[in-house]
């Protein structure tokens, strides 16, 4: 750096009494320098390119690939079972259906009128042929 002075065009004055002001300028001389002052992103030039290393950053995308992959895996297992478990369970359903079938027509031709005469005729029972009132009016001491 250089320091070079410049003083007033004229010289001071007897009439004025302030001092004389000198300014100072410095030299920077830019095209001497090889690096700059702040250095903010580090050095990524040809040389420094093999070290950078990108077989970690692939391994984390596919590891998460991975992991992905299997939770779907696992949520569609466990769709799937849900599924076989619903179908396992309509057919009970329709088999207890039949079963409730059938027996409300078991139910429905044992009280049929025809079964219900050959069922009382075998415990003894007949038809009643005179007709019997009873007469709520009369008093009977």
């Amino acid at each position: 750096m250089a320091l070079t002075q410049f003083s007033p065009a004229s010289p001071a004055s007897p009439l004025t009494t302030a001092p004389v002001r000198t300014r100072v300028v410095r030299d920077f001389n830019l095209a001497n320098r090889t690096r700059a002052a702040l250095k903010l992103v580090p050095d990524l030039s040809v040389d420094n390119a093999a070290s950078v290393d990108n077989g970690k950053f692939i391994a984390i995308i596919a590891s998460i690939f991975i992991a992905g992959l299997l939770a779907l895996l696992a949520i569609n297992t466990s769709l799937t079972s849900g599924a076989f478990t619903m179908e396992n369970l309509k057919l009970k359903v329709a088999s207890v259906s039949d079963q409730r079938d059938a027996t409300l027509n078991q139910v429905a031709s044992y009280s049929s009128p025809d079964q219900l005469a050959a069922r009382a005729t075998k415990l003894g029972m007949g038809p009643q042929l005179t007709n019997n009132f009873v007469n709520l009016t009369v008093n009977k001491p």
